[in-house]
């Protein structure tokens, strides 16, 4: 019998890593570092609880975050951007966002986090910040179609929107269609190139 505090959520779920963060800790210093790490901490939280999300966990510098909504997520991920693009001291950071069906359940004693999430659709959303380039925001077909027809262009400006097609990715069965949300001139806005884990179908 399931745990009753364990239950099944509809989640649009956000990875997002930075790009060769060592090659910042070789230039500045682990000091240094840490100081603008502690702060960027404080800052990602911050933009993802005004756009309605949570942090499920972190490590490093990558963060999983969840939200009720696409549109809040894809907001919250060109916020993200926007603040990457304004702070040069930062490495460009890539996002993957995924909506589907997740298990939440309490964690376990002396887990620094409340809640686990888990289910095929983490290992997705992975999987597609994993594919994205640095200052790319990439997309399952489901959030690119629900985000697209929500968000507030008079907050965010010219959002930029791309269909890269079906991806395979390993350990996934079916094709995945990819889309990206950016700003024009400022955002990738290409498909992704292929790699071990990931390539265009």
């Amino acid at each position: 019998m399931a745990d009753a505090q364990t239950r099944a959520s509809l989640l649009c779920l956000v990875f997002t890593d930075l790009v060769d963060s060592t090659a910042l800790k070789r230039r500045l210093g682990d000091a240094a570092v840490s100081e603008l790490m502690a702060a960027y901490h404080h800052d990602v939280l911050a933009l993802a609880a005004q756009c309605g999300g949570r942090e499920i966990d972190s490590a490093g510098d990558g963060f999983f975050l969840a939200f009720e909504a696409p549109s809040a997520a894809v907001a919250f991920a060109l916020r993200l951007q926007r603040l990457h693009q304004e702070n040069e001291a930062l490495p460009a950071v890539r996002v993957g966002l995924h909506v589907g069906e997740v298990t939440e359940r309490p964690a376990p004693p002396g887990s620094s986090k409340p809640t686990l999430i888990e289910g095929l659709a983490v290992d997705l959303a992975a999987r597609i910040g994993g594919l994205a380039g640095g200052g790319q925001v990439l997309m399952s077909q489901p959030v690119f179609d629900a985000a697209r027809q929500r968000l507030d262009k008079r907050d965010l400006g010219h959002i930029a929107w791309r269909a890269h097609g079906p991806y395979l990715f390993k350990g996934i069965d079916e094709p995945v269609e990819i889309g990206e949300a950016g700003i024009e001139g400022r955002s990738p806005l290409a498909p992704p190139p292929d790699s071990e884990k990931a390539r265009s179908a």
